[in-house]
């Protein structure tokens, strides 16, 4: 078994070869010069391999700090994009509202679908983007290696493509049109966590619950999210530990829920996301001199984000679902991840496969459940 970098092949260069890349619809080598290279890089997305001088092979553009530079250039450029996005959707839309309610008995901040819109496509935006920039300007010749591990790391995580991650999320959206075929408010009457229904012997509801959504919106983040983590989970552990921490953590988000929120009803993946964003923290923690230390960063920062979302908007959000997730998550990567080496992938043992196939089982029973009940 071998490390994640270390399963990274990069091309060979001619040795005659100064400046050139390699594009990701073509194989064959481009000879270009020093600043048609710093073009290509900051402005092609479709840009897999670079070569310069100091370089022996092709590398990963961001792997020295020559090709890093252009990377971080087009960064930038990004973020100040999503930034003036960010203010103007803010100001434009509280305006608005601002504007709404100037004749009304409603507060300003009062309205929880408004404080959720203006913090997830405005202020955390703004925010996040200020703080990304700050976060560029700090990179220089003597600390760019924390950058270069993630770019290196990230490309390793998409160099393969996950089908079962492309089913998983497939199959919550399946589950989500039939809802709406069948009428959106009474699936989730029928098969949703119904508090005084599951307290009155039907437990089946703790898994079918997380399995269903309630709203266009509702699926489309979780279902980014699931897709998103899953993958990186699925490809730093294996498909066994997705199944069995999606499972643990949405069971674990179904009770918190239950018994913290008695008259709520509730419904969605958020718990199991919530276990899955726990599990690759307490990963990278415990393997951290193997997975960059920004993997660990940017899951605590989605915590966070996660928490403030919630408590903003706690009238709309589960967040004791979000909560015993999170918990599941850890619990379980505390438990079940032992350093036995520091390699990434974590190969996973035969009892946790066999594990693995169990939750998956019971994850299509749930399915099942749904289907007969709708």
């Amino acid at each position: 078994m071998t490390n994640w970098e270390e399963q990274i092949v990069l091309p060979k260069k001619d040795p005659e070869l100064e400046y050139g890349y390699i594009l990701e619809s073509d194989d064959e080598p481009v000879k270009c010069t020093k600043d048609e290279l710093y073009d290509v890089i900051e402005s092609d997305m479709n840009v897999v391999y670079v070569t310069t001088p100091q370089n022996s092979s092709f590398i990963i553009p961001g792997s020295d700090y020559e090709t890093l530079q252009p990377l971080l250039r087009k960064k930038r450029s990004s973020i100040k994009t999503n930034l003036y996005f960010g203010i103007g959707y803010t100001v434009f839309f509280g305006g608005f509202m601002l504007l709404l309610n100037l004749n009304s008995n409603k507060g300003f901040w009062t309205d929880s679908p408004f404080r959720f819109l203006i913090l997830v496509f405005g202020i955390i935006p703004v925010l996040d983007g200020l703080y990304e920039l700050i976060s560029i300007r700090r990179i220089n010749e003597l600390n760019f290696q924390k950058e270069s591990s993630e770019i290196k790391f990230i490309f390793w995580i998409n160099q393969k493509n996950i089908y079962s991650i492309y089913i998983v999320a497939g199959i919550l959206l399946i589950i989500t049109i039939i809802q709406f075929i069948t009428g959106l408010g009474g699936s989730i009457e029928l098969a949703g966590l119904v508090k005084l229904k599951t307290l009155n012997g039907e437990y089946w509801r703790l898994l079918t619950c997380m399995l269903m959504h309630g709203g266009v919106m509702h699926i489309l983040f979780n279902g980014l999210a699931i897709f998103a983590i899953g993958h990186l989970v699925i490809r730093i552990t294996g498909f066994s530990y997705f199944v069995i921490v999606f499972l643990f953590s949405g069971l674990m988000g179904s009770l918190f829920s239950l018994f913290l929120l008695p008259t709520q009803t509730s419904v969605g993946a958020s718990g199991g996301i919530m276990g899955l964003i726990g599990f690759v923290l307490i990963v990278s923690m415990k393997f951290k001199d193997s997975v960059p230390r920004n993997i660990i960063k940017t899951m605590l920062n989605t915590i966070m984000l996660t928490a403030i979302m919630g408590i903003s908007a706690f009238d709309m959000i589960d967040n004791a679902a979000h909560g015993g997730g999170l918990i599941g998550g850890i619990i379980i990567g505390l438990i079940l991840i032992r350093k036995r080496d520091n390699l990434i992938p974590y190969k996973p043992s035969i009892l946790i496969n066999i594990i693995g196939i169990v939750s998956a089982i019971v994850l299509i029973s749930g399915i099942v459940m749904i289907i007969r009940q709708l």
